[in-house]
């Protein structure tokens, strides 16, 4: 941390926290060579930042950037970073292995026992299932998808992992047992106890869920974890879903619309498990330790970590 506010000294720097309105601001920003910035105001200045060499976002999610982003211009002559790295992967992992235990144990009925000062074992309180003794599918095994899937192995469970392109074998991960392409998605969801879609918003993901490709999860009754985006499957969609039996059940951190509607049918569905995006929270000393370890790269004219493709869209 402190190493970082010394680098204010070294670069021109600005710090970018609050909305865009005084004069003053909008000049340092120009003048700034290294900026850290929301992403959803970095959006609004993508074209506006002459003398940016490099911009450190504050999320992973870069939607709100995206929807500034034209075509038919050229590219920002700066690169930008994402926030990513084994940060969101940790605090994802704590979130699924959490969400998993309780929902294997029944932990919410064991809660309301309690209230009820009832002693009981019966059901899946006492007769569960080991995260070792389940398949989970990971949908996008990035960085963060990558540490979730250590997070699982370290309670032995049987990982998948769905990606864009078969990697390599010597670019394979230890911790992910199968890999899929996106075009073996419905191997996947057949042969997973527990799917978990940490995929981005982008034109190749959205509506990827959609229609009744969640039939394909019927031979398991698989379970729904959504901590990526809720673009991903269209709310009725899941809700047709879990109606029929294809999914046991969803745990749900992202939705198509947030604050997700009172009126929506997810909130009464027994189900379904709602949290309102919060899987992976953006903490400041979080972002302080990233951007440092970018800044001595950056110094050092070395390739940054968490680079903006803008042509892949993450």
């Amino acid at each position: 941390m402190r190493e970082v506010l010394r680098m204010y000294h070294v670069f021109k720097f600005y710090a970018l926290t609050k909305q865009w309105s005084e004069d003053e601001e909008m000049k340092l920003l120009r003048e700034a060579e290294i900026i850290i910035a929301d992403n959803d105001l970095l959006g609004t200045q993508l074209y506006n930042l002459p003398a940016a060499k490099w911009v450190q976002g504050t999320w992973a999610g870069v939607e709100k950037i995206m929807q500034h982003y034209d075509v038919t211009k050229l590219k920002p002559s700066f690169t930008i970073t994402r926030f990513s790295n084994y940060f969101f992967g940790t605090l994802m992992g704590e979130y699924v292995i959490a969400n998993i235990v309780n929902h294997e144990r029944n932990l919410m009925t064991v809660y309301r026992n309690q209230q009820a000062c009832v002693w009981s074992k019966e059901g899946n309180i006492s007769d569960y299932r080991s995260i070792s003794d389940l398949a989970v599918g990971i949908l996008g095994v990035g960085m963060i998808g990558t540490d979730i899937a250590k997070t699982l192995k370290t309670f032995r469970a049987r990982v998948w992992g769905m990606v864009r392109t078969m990697p390599n074998e010597n670019k394979k991960s230890p911790h992910i047992d199968e890999y899929r392409s996106s075009s073996d998605l419905p191997e996947l969801l057949r042969n997973c106890d527990y799917i978990i879609s940490v995929l981005p918003s982008t034109p190749d993901t959205i509506g990827l869920l959609n229609g009744e490709m969640l039939k394909h999860c019927a031979q398991k009754r698989a379970v729904l974890i959504n901590i990526g985006r809720g673009s991903v499957v269209r709310e009725e969609d899941l809700v047709n879903a879990l109606n029929n039996g294809w999914l046991s059940a969803a745990i749900l951190d992202v939705f198509e619309m947030e604050p997700l509607p009172a009126s929506n049918a997810l909130w009464t569905m027994p189900q379904v498990k709602i949290t309102p995006h919060v899987s992976g929270m953006t903490r400041p000393q979080d972002v302080a330790l990233f951007f440092k370890d970018n800044l001595f790269k950056y110094r050092a004219n070395k390739p940054l970590d968490g680079i903006l493709d803008f042509e892949k869209g993450y």
